[in-house]
């Protein structure tokens, strides 16, 4: 049975209202009726089965009413919470980096510009693109079974996305670079793991087409980002990051 996101504000004692495009998928794709039963996450790790009780319906509307019958906290995130910080590739490349980070199980995922960054979109832009891409998000959630919905944060300029790093302040912070020749991704990660049992929060910094300039990568390293080489291919932006994200959920034994 598939699970529907409704916000924790729509959960009120034992009634929940469900709006928007999950409401119109009950009723007109699913065609679900008062007493059927159906399964629901607030996005925040809790997970209820609702019994509908009532249905309000019309053009291109609809409003579901039901009452918690069960409640349980689910567990499904990796202990490895990782911010990937991807640069805007052209076209519409980062909807598959979204939708596939969200599946194998990023946290968050913070578009940024950076100097040959090429995207470049104005504030109403940006924002819509922000809104279509938090959908993309909590589409891939539901499809992968999480119990959370990742965010899509605001879109940041490269000196924003430093300072963002700089006051979360995460265990580990990776930027890659074609152009490093010490710091292998697995024996970095392998060493920050080591021993480690914890929650882990981990920062991945993903530079355009073009790749990060000199002066950016030492900018990051100022703040404590460890550039990294991802091997001796360049990958494509859109790429980069899956690799990066794949990589330290595996050597954390969260894949494989």
């Amino acid at each position: 049975m598939p699970r529907f996101f409704v916000s924790p504000e729509d959960i009120k004692g034992n009634e929940v209202l469900i709006t928007g495009g999950e409401a119109r998928h009950i009723v007109t794709v699913l065609r679900k009726r008062v007493g059927d039963e159906i399964d629901i996450s607030d996005g925040l790790g809790n997970e209820f089965r609702v019994k509908i009780s009532q249905i309000e319906s019309g053009r291109g509307f609809a409003k579901v009413r039901a009452e918690i019958i069960t409640r349980k906290r689910t567990e499904t995130e990796p202990r490895v919470k990782i911010t990937l910080f991807q640069s805007i590739p052209k076209g519409n490349r980062l909807d598959f980096t979204i939708q596939k980070s969200i599946e194998i199980g990023v946290s968050e995922i913070v578009p940024i510009t950076t100097e040959r960054t090429v995207v470049k979109l104005d504030y109403r832009r940006g924002k819509e693109r922000v809104i279509r891409w938090q959908k993309i998000a909590q589409e891939a959630a539901k499809q992968s079974g999480r119990n959370i919905i990742p965010r899509v944060g605001p879109i940041l300029d490269f000196s924003q996305a430093l300072k963002e790093f700089s006051e979360k302040k995460p265990e580990m912070g990776l930027i890659a670079w074609e152009r490093e020749r010490k710091n292998r991704l697995r024996e970095v990660l392998r060493r920050s793991f080591e021993g480690r049992i914890s929650p882990f929060r981990l920062a991945i910094f993903i530079g355009p087409e073009g790749g990060f300039t000199p002066e950016e990568v030492e900018k990051a390293r100022v703040v404590g980002l460890v550039p990294i080489s991802l091997g001796s291919r360049i990958l494509r932006s859109e790429t980069a990051g899956l690799v990066v994200a794949m990589t330290a959920l595996y050597e954390s034994s969260d894949l494989g």
